[in-house]
């Protein structure tokens, strides 16, 4: 596999996710804290690239994870993950409408890699020596693939 820079466009077919490599994602997916999880990792993407902040002005400046408005925003998040989980091999079209909603109202795509990158973040913290280079690629697909969706209908 080659080297993608970060401006190139992605799309989740480009992704190739082995049944093994589901296997992994859906047994940490079924044994995480799926909205403390996403809601740390939607707290680290806002710390860490405070640029994303720019669309959630009804957040007033509240970013932390137990903030009523990143958990609601993260009860989004990990509802629209569940249903890639479920649907890894047709992840363009979970994400068709999702795609297009976040194109309309300005999202950067490229938000959709950086919260993947902190989500990863997020796992190596709670999984610890479990996080090992299988989970860390099956989840790096995975993100790369749901990144990839989240920009599909994008022109």
């Amino acid at each position: 596999s080659s080297a993608r820079s970060g401006s190139e466009s992605l799309t989740s077919k480009m992704v190739n996710i082995t049944s093994k490599e589901a296997q992994i994602i859906t047994d940490i997916w079924n044994h995480l804290d799926k909205q403390g999880t996403t809601a740390h990792a939607l707290e680290r993407v806002f710390a860490v690239y405070p640029w994303t902040t720019r669309l959630f002005g009804s957040f007033n400046n509240h970013f932390k994870a137990s903030d009523s408005g990143v958990q609601g925003h993260a009860a989004k998040v990990a509802g629209a993950l569940e249903k890639a989980i479920h649907n890894l091999h047709d992840l363009d079209k979970v994400f068709h409408q999702l795609s297009e909603k976040h194109q309309t109202i300005g999202v950067d795509t490229q938000n959709f890699k950086l919260l993947g990158q902190t989500f990863i973040v997020e796992l190596a913290i709670q999984l610890k020596g479990k996080f090992t280079p299988e989970v860390h690629e099956a989840a790096f697909k995975f993100f790369l693939a749901v990144a990839g969706a989240l920009s599909s209908q994008y022109h």
